[in-house]
């Protein structure tokens, strides 16, 4: 952390930071009751002889929000995939800012729009019933937009600190060789 950082930039960091632990420990209790629910279907069906038929169902549920949530933590350590061909060959440092400002612009288009929709679909799930569970399909489907709005916060929060590294934009990757 930069000790010349500002307070408004200390305070979207800890802010970032602290939702980043949240959203990590609800990926973790998500996998570990998905797994538990599988583990539990197997033993009931091939063990006892007694299938369970809700078990493929909530496992299902738990692994979209575990993944779901999972893209606010890849958004937020700039860890998802992507083509920097243009930003990698950029000499000038602000023609790589322009960019990386481009980038951050398409991205947050693209969540603004999968709020919207995903709220308007979770509004019809509200008559949706499911199979298994016999639980209406809002819960299923709230993961969509509680992810997406996870997504913006860190998205904003990480350009904004960004931006404020040493008073310019000096945007961070970790490139993996594969």
């Amino acid at each position: 952390m930069d000790t010349k950082e500002n307070g408004f930039i200390k305070l979207i960091r800890t802010g970032s930071n602290g939702l980043n632990k949240v959203v990590e420990q609800l990926c973790l209790v998500s996998m570990a009751g998905m797994t538990f629910v599988v583990l539990l279907g197997v033993f009931f069906r091939y063990v006892l002889q007694m299938p369970l038929s809700w078990t493929e169902e909530l496992s299902r549920y738990l692994m979209i929000w575990a993944a779901s949530l999972a893209v606010s933590i890849g958004i937020k350590g700039n860890d998802h995939v992507g083509l920097t061909i243009l930003v990698d060959t950029a000499k000038s440092k602000t023609v790589r800012v322009i960019l990386e400002t481009a980038i951050f612009f398409v991205t947050l288009i693209f969540l603004v729009i999968m709020t919207y929709y995903s709220i308007l679909m979770v509004v019809e799930a509200k008559w949706q019933i499911s199979q298994g569970l016999g639980i209406t399909m809002v819960l299923p489907t709230l993961a969509i937009p509680v992810s997406m709005i996870i997504g913006l916060v860190q998205l904003v929060s990480r350009y904004i600190i960004d931006l404020g590294k040493s008073g310019n934009a000096d945007f961070e990757r970790e490139i993996i060789d594969i």
